[in-house]
């Protein structure tokens, strides 16, 4: 009889233990909505959950005494059956009792170990919720029971906590870090598909990327000059697969507003072909070159608009920014009929040919690099940037640079830029 008592008391001590996990790691979302679904054993389990010191004072009464039962029974239990065990195998009697108690000791504390700790606390690890809803109301029957007790307890972890600077009002806070290690598990257990993984990664990057890194750069713009005439402005305009353009007065100095490829078409059949498109050019937004991917969304949301011209602290034209390269910094880029194009083409594992426009996001992603060298010193927001930091140069057909046992080297340049670099895998002697 004695022997089921114990038995019964690890069992309970291993509901305690169950309840104390459960409570902790439950997700607050999942209980909240199984709260609104009318869940009253949810609704205390959160308000358990907001009150820490309550429960787990009601938690750590129970197992303490439980804890004194089992002490008491077990040598009641154990003892004289373990002695009378240990004499009949020929110990002498005069250290039987010595060797019985210390059994005893062992027994119940390998027991209450993994009956009455290990094994409940797995459980609730992978159950947490299901197993608070289950056990909410009683721990709150316990802690009403208990309550002169707890509150007592209360009092003095609370004034200790005051003492050590801490508040029991204190919330941990959940960081970016934490929810972007929550997509990645997510991700690694296949509840969240990749491309919907690299999406949510990318909004958080967006707040880290500067407006430079999303333009299409002043070298490569194609513009309508109003001091050249048509004939000047078609072909080049023609060659161009842009569907939007700046519309200036001598050049990206002076810009005056954008038009589209539809604007320009209805312009070159009018008689007045230039002050008709004057007449209806899309309004010029600017923004500073070193303002974020989120300011960016923020000013074209506000106003409605399409395209942002980016300027530097002196209000020189730098690049221009569409809705599209937003979406491209989220979705990923677009691929083009041209693959000449495309910031990344994959050679072989080991090799790939890269446009020296890639912003470092990308770069990182695409050859699985934490970091690249100095990047927060320098704050480059392209490949062509960290070569001209390292290098303290304009690029140069040619050359190279080492990084973790990646070899980048320039293989074409235009506009004093690198156009395409190669990057191939060589493990670097130390």
């Amino acid at each position: 009889m004695d022997i089921a008592i114990l038995l019964f008391l690890i069992v309970i001590n291993g509901v305690f233990a169950m309840s104390e996990i459960a409570l902790m790691t439950a997700k607050k979302s999942r209980l909240q909505k199984l709260a609104a679904e009318g869940s009253s054993s949810a609704a205390k389990a959160i308000k358990l959950a907001e009150e820490p010191t309550q429960f787990l004072s009601t938690v750590q009464i129970g197992i303490t005494v439980i804890g004194i039962l089992n002490g008491i029974l077990g040598e009641a239990a154990l003892a004289g059956p373990i002695s009378e065990l240990i004499v009949s195998l020929g110990v002498p009697i005069t250290i039987a009792p010595t060797i019985s108690t210390i059994s005893t000791v062992v027994i119940i504390t390998y027991i209450s170990i993994v009956i009455g700790e290990l094994v409940p606390k797995r459980i609730a690890q992978f159950h947490a919720e299901r197993i608070s809803t289950l056990i909410a109301p009683l721990i709150s029957v316990l802690a009403s029971i208990s309550r002169p007790f707890v509150f007592l307890l209360s009092i003095s972890t609370d004034a200790i906590l005051r003492l050590l600077g801490r508040s029991n009002q204190d919330e941990v806070s959940i960081t970016e870090d934490d929810i972007q290690a929550l997509l990645n598990e997510g991700s690694e257990q296949g509840v969240i598909e990749k491309q919907e993984h690299n999406m949510m990664r990318n909004i958080f990057h967006l707040d880290d990327r500067k407006v430079a890194s999303l333009m299409t750069p002043r070298s490569e713009l194609v513009y309508f000059d109003t001091e050249q005439s048509w004939d000047e402005n078609l072909p080049k305009l023609l060659r161009s697969d842009y569907s939007i353009y700046p519309v200036t007065r001598g050049g990206m100095d002076n810009v005056l507003g954008f038009t589209t490829s539809r604007f320009l078409l209805k312009a070159s059949h009018q008689e007045h072909g230039t002050k008709w498109l004057m007449r209806n050019l899309l309004p010029c937004l600017t923004i500073l070159e070193n303002k974020f991917g989120s300011q960016l969304l923020e000013l074209l949301r506000t106003t409605g608009e399409e395209i942002a011209l980016v300027v530097d602290e002196y209000g020189d034209a730098q690049g221009i920014v569409t809705q599209k390269d937003l979406l491209e910094a989220l979705a990923g880029e677009f691929k083009s009929e041209n693959p000449n194009d495309s910031w990344a083409e994959q050679i072989s594992e080991q090799e790939w040919i890269l446009d020296g426009s890639i912003p470092i996001t990308v770069l990182k992603d695409t050859l699985c690099l934490a970091s690249l060298p100095e990047e927060k010193k320098a704050d480059y927001q392209t490949l062509t940037g960290m070569f001209m930091w390292l290098t303290s140069n304009v690029p140069a057909i040619g050359d190279s640079i080492q990084y973790q046992d990646w070899n980048f080297e320039v293989l074409s340049v235009d506009n004093n830029r690198a156009n395409k670099v190669r990057v191939t895998y060589q493990v670097f002697d130390s």
